[in-house]
């Protein structure tokens, strides 16, 4: 089968679709034609007359004398009618006019389904997430503080005991010298008041409290040497205690500084909280009014959408019994236009072996009175071979 023969009218449908269904009506009407048409080229017996009745090809069509009556006609004729029905339909509906398949094939056909993965939801982002980290690394700053003051303290405390204790040591140590002093002066006065009065008597007490002014004065030497040791070692521990009181003084104040900063933190943090308690309450009073307007125009657009889905497919099932009516329309044209020329084949046929039994009849006859006239001749030569014979 062939489209050489479409209707100009075919031109103006452009859809692939509807080309292709037209093609394979076309094959499918021509198949059904093509065993009838076949049977005209059954092999018949060779005879010697030629025959020259009318052929299954050759034979006058019922449309004015159009000579083609094969397969190619019949798919042209159905494209036509498919063609003409479809551009009727497309201007009915306004827009190109695609196959339409029926109910169980919709049905049956396999829909590829895929597992949608769910998206990932998107974390929002915390409003308040700089005043939260302000107050979490105040609060670090301040700890730190506070644990600098404290070893600070406990270091001035070491320091003051230390402090305490030598200065303790000092007073100690100038009472001593003190009273190695004060002893060494008495020793002396004795001495001197002795030596005096002049008296020869009194020159072996002399000579004692000589001995004494030595050892009072060795005294006072290792006393006052003590007194300096003693002095030197409690002005570093009063120094190394002025020094860690200067240090629990900058830490007292750090801490100070560091807790003001955290409070300030804090309270930032607060008054922020409560801004975005705020503005959340009012983004949520906005979302649920947009909600609400967005649920409503939805539900409207579902209604219109619901009704463009029932008028489409109203429209859709009156085209497709429109197009079933056709289609059924053109296969029983089809039909009847296979069951005539089968019927005329047929007759053709059968003429055909009658005029060839005849031809046989004839044959046979002719091929008998040849025998018989041979017999005849040969008998005939017999009994004048005979004759001949005889007259001899």
């Amino acid at each position: 089968p062939t489209t050489r023969g479409l209707a100009p009218s075919s031109s103006l449908v452009t859809h692939p679709a509807e080309r292709h269904a037209k093609m394979k009506l076309g094959y499918a009407l021509a198949v059904m034609a093509l065993p009838a048409a076949t049977q005209a080229f059954a092999p018949a017996p060779v005879t010697q007359r030629n025959y020259a009745g009318p052929s299954a090809l050759s034979m006058a069509a019922d449309d004015g004398g159009d000579k083609m009556m094969g397969p190619e006609r019949i798919a042209k004729s159905a494209i036509s009618t498919l063609t003409a029905s479809v551009l009727l339909a497309s201007s009915v509906i306004g827009g190109p006019v695609l196959p339409v398949q029926s109910a169980s094939a919709a049905s049956a056909a396999p829909v590829a389904t895929k597992t949608a993965q769910p998206a990932k939801k998107a974390v929002p982002a915390d409003p308040l997430a700089a005043e939260k980290k302000a107050v979490s690394e105040a609060k670090a700053r301040t700890s730190e503080a506070q644990s600098k003051a404290s070893d600070a303290k406990k270091a001035a405390a070491d320091a003051s005991k230390a402090a305490s204790r030598d200065n303790d040591a000092l007073a100690a140590a100038e009472k001593k010298a003190k009273s190695a002093k004060e002893t060494l002066l008495q020793t002396n006065d004795k001495l001197a008041a002795t030596k005096a009065k002049g008296n020869t008597a009194d020159l072996k007490q002399v000579e004692q409290l000589g001995g004494k002014v030595g050892v009072a004065k060795d005294a006072l030497k290792d006393a006052e040497a003590q007194l300096a040791a003693v002095k030197t070692k409690a002005a570093a521990s009063n120094k190394a205690l002025s020094a860690a009181q200067q240090k629990v003084s900058a830490a007292d104040s750090a801490l100070g500084t560091t807790g003001k900063s955290l409070k300030q933190a804090e309270d930032k943090l607060a008054q922020r909280t409560k801004q975005v308690q705020k503005e959340t309450k009012i983004a949520a009073e906005k979302k649920k009014k947009a909600d609400k307007k967005a649920a409503k125009e939805a539900k409207k657009q579902k209604k219109v959408a619901e009704r463009k889905a029932k008028k489409a497919a109203k429209e859709a099932k009156k085209l497709a019994e429109k197009q079933r009516k056709i289609k059924a329309e053109q296969e029983a044209k089809a039909k009847a236009a296979a069951a005539k020329k089968a019927a005329q084949v047929k007759a053709e046929e059968q003429r055909l072996k009658e005029l060839q039994a005849k031809k046989k009849a004839a044959e046979e006859a002719k091929t008998k009175s040849t025998q018989t006239a041979k017999a005849t001749e040969a008998q005939i030569a017999k009994e004048a071979k005979k004759l001949n014979d005889m007259k001899k």
